[in-house]
């Protein structure tokens, strides 16, 4: 029968039940919604399942759309099912659903987020990196490569990423680094998902839904080859990450590091990393006797070979062995015995005798560095441990040989930093929790540090470059933050956050955001701090009225309402209510509330000046530009523009003249709007602000429509539709989404 294909009926259901798997749901279920997205009852999906081909072409494409992205089915499948289904024009569908080698378009650059390397040299496991090349060609998506500690895991993979990289096959477009490491059992799919979009340049995605996030990630990963690296997976408890992983969408693949193996790891790609063979021990030693200065020492290297045997070739305990050699000052062989007449396990021999090797001073600060999730600079880590420079470095140096310090310096340009390998901080934990005193007087100090810091950065609106010392130390701010939170130190608690809120607003570390907006709300509370409870309350109502997540947002706007009804409260507390409560309006459409509430904090935020006032007008003309006042609003922004040029607001500068160039645009004042977008571009592109770049191209194409020239208009609209997509605006990328195909057809 010409309107009925077998295989396209087994090819179907194939596709059904991998939807059902995937969702935890039924066929049946899944029928029922894939009914309701075309627009015919569930039987009618039954049939088709039977062979009988859908008569419209848009049937098809809704069916092999949902089969690829909700049941995770590749290339081929799409290919035999566009066949079965006598798809028109297939190839087109395949290459925007399955991007192929061939079409596949690279990124004009290359994005990264690897962790600075810890080795000078990268001894070469020809082996174990061999098979994890060869995994990474497989259809598996994950390869899982597992090995007891200081196996060396950690540079194994990272030397891969950076290899891959670099050219060697199979190449990557982009690699993402995401370790548990720093705070072990918090990593969860949103974390996952939150940083494969800002490592790709769309910090945008992280303030989505988690449904909206997940599926707009994997349209990234399906569109370019990420290499994604989860490290130290022993420690993460998120079973719906190791499902996802499991399930990554092609041509994208990950790397996982772990010292256990689940049950779940069977479809993996595994690799059971080993000691190292004696040829690869031997170029790890040479190179560290080099470092440690201490080669002339060793004029046979068959006397190393019992130090490779008793160490079973793993390279940390080596490592560590060699530093003892150079500090206990004992020959090798001694060194060796002492090994193997070890009572407990060899790393808890070997960090025991490098302990009884410190002085006080090296103790200190390998204890102070505990406190630091991530790494430490060389400022943080001395005051943290009340050392002076010089007596620092030479506990640093001191740490560095005994291999208890992890040395991370990207290049002779930049400082170093300290980190600590999981073992070493286990133990150096232990040792910290025998000095109690110690502690206390340290977490005092890294405190006061954490705080001083940023009250240096805090809300840097005119000076956006002071968040550039956040880009290290983020992790350490939020570990203090958590830290005073639970000691119930909630005014320090409420200082950090105000000294970081603007950074993560600015980098899009949205779960981050709005976790301290909730934690600094919960401290003022509890020491009946009103004025900050409702700051916490009106900054989060923002974000999620601005996010659309109407129903959370609605949680704590009663809560704002009430606050706000209280007297005595500051002027710039009371802006920040308002603002926020005409934001929720608007968010809900309901111009005429928002319009008014913004009108009312005219007087306010003129008496408060500065960016307050520059702001309110220009959201007060924005309500008023929607409802059609175009003369008011006109007014308005420009008001706004020249507080803005007197206080040096400069994004906001753009931003007003964008809004008065869309004006002019819709009065048919070219030239005017022509003169704007000019003045606006070098600024913009200076800041590097993409919300005002993507209005600006939005508008050059405007101009170019008018002009007749669609072919400089549709390629301002990619550019448009990029920024906006990368940011996160679905309003803004809608209707440039819907211009370029008005463009295209005309």
């Amino acid at each position: 029968m010409a309107n009925r294909s077998d295989s396209f009926g087994r090819l179907l259901k194939a596709g059904i039940s991998s939807i059902a798997n995937c969702e935890a749901k039924t066929a049946p279920f899944i029928e029922e919604e894939l009914g309701e997205q075309i627009g015919v009852a569930s039987y009618t999906i039954q049939r088709y399942k039977t062979g009988y081909l859908p008569p419209e072409a848009r049937t098809v494409q809704i069916l092999a759309e949902a089969c690829v992205r909700r049941g995770y089915l590749n290339r081929e499948w799409l290919q035999a099912f566009l066949h079965a289904a006598r798809y028109p024009t297939p190839e087109s569908l395949l290459d925007q659903l399955c991007p192929s080698e061939a079409t596949r378009r690279r990124p004009l650059r290359v994005y990264a987020n690897l962790p600075a390397p810890t080795y000078s040299q990268f001894v070469m496991r020809e082996v174990p990196y061999a098979e994890i090349l060869d995994g990474l060609r497989q259809r598996s998506s994950l390869v899982l490569i597992s090995s007891l500690g200081g196996m060396g895991k950690t540079s194994l993979a990272r030397e891969v990423a950076a290899r891959l990289l670099s050219g060697d096959t199979p190449d990557v477009d982009a690699v993402v680094w995401v370790s548990d490491k720093d705070r072990p059992g918090t990593t969860n799919l949103s974390v996952v998902l939150n940083e494969i979009a800002r490592t790709l340049d769309y910090p945008g995605l992280t303030q989505f839904t988690a449904d909206e996030k997940r599926y707009e990630v994997e349209q990234l990963l399906r569109r370019q080859k990420v290499l994604l690296i989860i490290h130290n997976f022993e420690t993460i408890t998120d079973d719906a990450l190791l499902e996802w992983v499991l399930r990554l969408p092609e041509p994208s693949k990950a790397i996982i590091t772990t010292r256990e193996y689940r049950r779940e790891f069977r479809s993996s790609w595994p690799i059971d990393l080993s000691g190292m063979t004696d040829s690869e021990a031997r170029l790890l030693i040479d190179e560290r006797l080099r470092m440690l200065k201490i080669e002339k020492l060793v004029d046979d290297r068959t006397q190393l070979e019992p130090l490779i045997a008793v160490t079973g070739g793993n390279p940390k305990a080596i490592e560590l062995a060699l530093g003892l050699i150079k500090y206990e000052r004992r020959s090798l062989q001694q060194v060796i015995d002492s090994l193997h007449a070890a009572r407990g396990t060899l790393f808890d021999d070997l960090f025991s005798r490098a302990w009884s090797l410190l002085d006080e001073t090296a103790r200190r600060v390998l204890l102070a560095l505990t406190l630091f999730p991530a790494s430490a600079s060389h400022d943080a880590l001395s005051i943290t441990a009340s050392i002076g420079a010089l007596a620092f470095d030479r506990a640093a140096d001191i740490l560095a040989d005994l291999s208890l310090f992890d040395v991370q310096q990207v290049s002779i340009r930049s400082h170093p930093r300290y980190a600590l390998h999981p073992l070493v901080r286990a133990f150096a934990r232990e040792k910290l929790a025998e000095q109690p005193g110690f502690e206390a007087d340290a977490r005092e100090r890294w405190v006061e540090w954490c705080c001083e810091l940023a009250e240096q950065v805090g809300f840097c609106w005119n000076d956006l470059h002071r968040l550039d010392q956040l880009d290290a130390e983020h992790e350490t701010l939020y570990a203090a933050i958590t830290w005073t939170f639970a000691q119930q130190q909630y005014a320090k608690t409420i200082a950090l956050i105000e000294g970081v809120r603007y950074y993560y607003n600015v980098r899009g570390l949205w779960d981050d955001r709005l976790t301290i907006n909730l934690l600094r709300a919960e401290a003022a509370q509890r020491i009946g701090d009103r004025s900050n409870e409702a700051l916490a309350l009106a900054h989060h109502v923002e974000i999620r009225s601005k996010q659309g997540n109407m129903d959370e947002a609605a949680r704590y706007y009663a809560q704002l309402g009430t606050l706000a009804a209280l007297a005595n409260l500051p002027d710039a507390v009371v802006f920040e209510i308002q603002h926020a409560l005409a934001l929720y309006a608007r968010a809900c459409g309901d111009l005429a509330t928002a319009e008014q509430l913004w009108r009312d904090l005219l007087g306010l935020s003129s008496r408060l000046g500065g960016q307050n006032y520059v702001v309110n007008r220009r959201w007060l003309a924005t309500c008023r530009y929607q409802q059609g006042d175009l003369a008011e609003a006109r007014q308005l922004y420009g008001e706004s523009l020249q507080d803005a040029i007197q206080i040096g607001d400069q994004r906001s500068v753009v931003g007003n003249m964008l809004k008065l160039a869309a004006i002019d645009l819709d009065q048919g004042n070219i030239a005017s709007a022509e003169a704007a977008l000019a003045e606006c571009r070098a600024t913009a592109e200076h800041l590097q602000d993409r919300r005002r770049l993507g209005e600006l191209h939005r508008l050059s194409a405007r101009l170019h429509i008018f002009r007749g020239d669609h072919l400089a208009a549709r390629a301002d609209l990619a550019v448009a539709i990029d920024l906006f997509e990368r940011m996160g605006m679905h309003r803004e990328l809608d209707e440039a989404r819907a211009a370029i195909d008005q463009v295209a057809e005309a």
